[in-house]
């Protein structure tokens, strides 16, 4: 009989755990994919939108010039996953932060991501200065851009582009942006996350949304 009582209270320990665990399992799991595959939100300026239609954004179109001086249009997008910001080599502390943090974006990823780096000061910031600025923090061409370009274009870009500031502005001589923010885009120029671009935690959020991006498309 107190075998049989034993026999009773071992399964009924063992059926209890496995009710307990088995959820807590599942649960996990789920987790670990949706952090792996979750889907990204899309955004409409700085509103998400609630859209799964594939279809491509409507950027302002650009003609920019390189490091290297090599001419770089909108085309150099298609089928990247892109990471943008905007910084100008003179910026003391907050920018080259973000040029550090965007080298760990470069040795992270592969030729799928596009590093597209514009500057705010193209008077200032010729192609040969953003030259000897790469060099500072080994910037791999062609995977990695800095872009200058005429101003108007670039903060145009930057405000219906990329919307990294909510000030309005044309670009003009005494018109400036300064922004921290990295901008994620997927291959059909969307954007799909906005990152804190001196801050390593969010760093570690971008490469892991650029992995859940690469699983998507």
């Amino acid at each position: 009989m107190d075998i049989r009582r034993s026999h009773m209270t071992g399964s009924w320990k063992v059926f209890l755990t496995v009710l307990i665990v088995v959820p807590l399992l599942v649960y996990g799991i789920v987790r670990v994919l949706e952090h792996k595959f979750g889907h990204l939100p899309v955004y409409a300026g700085n509103t998400i939108i609630n859209s799964d239609e594939k279809t491509p954004a409507a950027m302002p179109a650009f003609n920019f010039r390189d490091q290297d001086s090599l001419p770089v249009t909108n085309a150099v997008m298609q089928d990247k996953i892109v990471v943008a910001n905007y910084f100008f080599t003179s910026c003391p502390k907050v920018c080259p932060q973000m040029m550090e943090q965007l080298q760990r974006v470069q040795n992270a990823t592969g030729d799928s991501v596009l590093i597209l780096s514009f500057t705010v000061d193209p008077k200032r910031d010729t192609p040969q200065r953003l030259h000897a600025y790469s060099l500072q923090y080994d910037v791999l061409h062609p995977r990695w851009r800095l872009l200058t370009g005429d101003k108007k274009a670039l903060y145009l870009f930057a405000r219906k582009g990329l919307y990294i500031t909510a000030t309005d502005g044309d670009g003009g001589e005494t018109d400036f942006i300064h922004s921290d923010r990295l901008v994620l885009l997927d291959k059909l120029q969307r954007i799909r996350g906005f990152y804190n671009g001196t801050a390593a935690r969010e760093v570690d959020q971008l490469l892991s949304d650029i992995k859940k991006l690469q699983h998507e498309m």
